[in-house]
């Protein structure tokens, strides 16, 4: 039996992201959007446990977004145990992270492509987008025009 307050909970579905040209996961983890919170909001969760290369090239949105990463020891929050490549901006300015970091992405900031390079133990991922059904993902350089993440990855609901 429901209760008036049900409406609030949510229990975000396991989605599992892989390459379709090597099966590489990309992501495993909990991932809600606004389809089913009814706001323009997404968030995504994942233990990220071996290093990995995404597909995804450099791209705008037309939304806000937060990418955050953050170890896994409940004794030293500031303890990363890992390695995170990001690039931003047309000029590709590489950035390594090697301690927990939130990167702010306001809406046509060009961003990626993103690389895990180093795990020594568990890392945590999260991402936040700040968009509803009228979100968009466009490649910025030409040469990746029409990419469509869709036909490159597998996603499953698990």
């Amino acid at each position: 039996m429901g209760t008036k307050y049900d409406q609030y909970i949510h229990h975000p579905p396991h989605l599992r992201l892989s390459m379709k040209s090597n099966g590489s996961v990309v992501f495993d983890g909990l991932m809600i959007g606004h389809q089913q919170l009814g706001y323009d909001f997404t968030i995504g969760h994942q233990f990220v446990t071996k290093p990995f290369k995404g597909d995804n090239p450099c791209h705008t949105h037309n939304f806000q977004e937060f990418i955050a990463w953050y170890g896994t020891n409940p004794e030293d929050p500031k303890d990363f145990g890992g390695e995170v490549v990001f690039y931003f901006g047309e000029e590709m300015e590489k950035h390594v992270f090697t301690q927990p970091t939130i990167v702010s992405l306001p809406p046509g900031l060009p961003h990626c492509p993103l690389e895990i390079t180093r795990v020594d133990r568990p890392i945590i991922q999260v991402e936040i987008m700040l968009c509803g059904e009228g979100g968009t993902r466009e490649p910025y350089f030409e040469k990746d025009a029409g990419f469509d993440p869709r036909k490159v990855m597998n996603f499953e609901i698990l």
